[in-house]
């Protein structure tokens, strides 16, 4: 309802606020995002992975593995860490990451009374954290892309892949997002909201208040489709072969075969057209595999596949509007205005701050990352050149800004999907995520700010070390100050 508000609200002011022309340029809005070639395929690959994760509740692989990870992981902090390894490992995609996180690691995480809330922070954090730093990933490609324009347009010399390379050190939010997942699950700090959550999660049993779509805690699409005689093998195949096709056919889509180029072919790959046809792949062999073992009939496969595609239906609804909000913002100027106010006459020092700080505010604000991408890297390179600020430091600065953003907004693609993944409400993942987020981005603006002092050129490497001794030396202290209150059985 928030974000048909929103959406109807900007249609008004876009309509000069008669209410019938808003009407019009809402649905107008709704159809161009429905239509755009990226969220078309965004769409497919949600609505085809939720078919798959219904094929494989079917077989039962899901319980199995449930069962043998439970039966090497004997604690709430193991189980929580397995998340956040898995994480870590599938780095390719953020999309791919949170929805098959939040699938295989939450029947695992529920079994140890983990909050939801706090398996949707996990995912969320992890999956963007990554994919911002492993430099083989779909976000990679795009922000490769945009590098090479901004060089070009400024008369820099540079390769865009050993560029992004080099930015990797000077990417503080996303070194500390990831570092304060796991400081947080093995000491135990729980912010704000995120602590009533896991009290509650720990003393009563109760994961979540609300699943994604306002249903119960304990509502499950899957259970009347669920049978109990799979293994561990019918979840682990269908997921390594997908994983072994999505990276296969990122190369592949890069040209890989005709030129023999792996940075040519990544730079070149089409990440999203990847995983369709490694998602395609995954479900025909799956029905198949499960059919060939007596586990699925094709008819119940078929059932199966249209249980777990109508489960994405919420997803994608919630993510049209947001991708509407982020239409209206694109017609209003919106980051054009927020950058105008932010910027005037600064010295090169504060410009890598100052850039990541408004690259957060526009991220925020329209929910798009790469939208904040597209509009602050060739602004970013130009005027770092022109304050003779750190170039590096100033394009990474724009790209932990959107990640940071990313985990902010109610907006993102990546909080929807987390929040969705893990089954609990949107609203619900956002505030008790927002914490640790904000936490973390206050800490990165000491490393920028540390960056912007030393100058361009200067090595990324002390301001790294000093936030990270920040992050360690908070969560410490919140320890040391919460011990004396802290009982056992509490959930912290």
């Amino acid at each position: 309802m928030a974000l048909f508000i929103g959406v109807f609200t900007g249609c008004m002011i876009m309509s000069a606020w008669y209410p019938f022309l808003a009407m019009e340029a809402m649905a107008g809005v709704i159809i161009n995002s429905l239509t755009d070639h990226w969220n078309i395929q965004v769409l497919i690959i949600i609505i085809m992975l939720g078919g798959l994760f219904g094929l494989i509740v079917r077989s039962g692989g899901s319980a199995a593995f449930g069962k043998l990870i439970g039966s090497k992981i004997k604690t709430r902090k193991g189980a929580q860490g397995a998340s956040w390894l898995l994480g870590i490992m599938i780095f390719f995609d953020d999309y791919f990451n949170v929805l098959t996180n939040g699938s295989v690691m939450r029947p695992l995480t529920d079994s140890y009374n983990v909050s939801r809330e706090r398996l949707s922070y996990i995912i969320d954090s992890t999956a963007v954290g990554i994919c911002l730093i492993v430099p083989l990933s779909s976000w990679v490609a795009f922000i490769c892309s945009l590098i090479a324009e901004s060089f070009a347009s400024t008369g820099i010399q540079g390769d865009p892949f050993a560029v992004f390379i080099s930015c990797i050190p000077y990417n503080y939010y996303a070194w500390l997002s990831l570092l304060m997942v796991i400081l947080s699950t093995f000491s135990g700090l729980n912010i704000g909201l995120m602590a009533k959550a896991e009290k509650r999660a720990a003393s009563t049993g109760v994961v979540c208040e609300k699943t994604f779509s306002g249903g119960n805690a304990d509502e499950d699409e899957f259970s009347s489709i669920e049978q109990k005689s799979g293994k561990a093998v019918d979840m682990i195949a269908p997921i390594i072969l997908l994983i072994s096709l999505a990276v296969f056919f990122m190369f592949y889509t890069g040209g890989l075969l005709e030129t023999y180029n792996f940075i040519e072919a990544f730079n070149n790959m089409d990440g999203m057209r990847a995983l369709i046809y490694s998602i395609s792949i995954s479900i025909v062999f799956s029905m198949i595999f499960y059919s060939a073992r007596r586990l699925s009939r094709v008819g119940e496969s078929i059932t199966a596949f249209i249980t777990g595609a109508k489960s994405m239906l919420f997803v994608a609804l919630l993510l049209t509007f947001a991708w509407s909000i982020g239409g209206i913002c694109e017609e209003l100027k919106t980051a054009e205005y927020l950058l105008s106010l932010l910027a005037g006459n600064l010295s090169g020092s504060i410009v890598p701050l100052l850039i990541f700080v408004v690259s957060i505010i526009i991220t925020v604000a329209t929910g798009a990352t790469w939208g904040t991408y597209a509009i602050m890297i060739p602004l970013a390179v130009p005027l770092a050149v022109g304050m003779d600020a750190n170039v590096l430091a100033c394009i990474t600065a724009v790209i932990g800004g959107g990640g940071c953003g990313a985990n902010c907004s109610p907006l993102a693609d990546t909080s929807i999907l987390a929040s969705a993944s893990a089954k609990i409400r949107l609203i619900d993942h956002v505030k008790t995520q927002l914490p640790y987020s904000l936490t973390c981005a206050g800490i990165a603006c000491v490393g920028y700010a540390l960056s912007g002092f030393f100058g361009a050129g200067s090595s990324p490497f002390a301001p790294l070390a000093a936030v990270f001794v920040l992050l360690i030396g908070a969560v410490v202290a919140h320890d040391l100050r919460d011990s004396d209150i802290r009982k056992p059985g509490d959930g912290y």
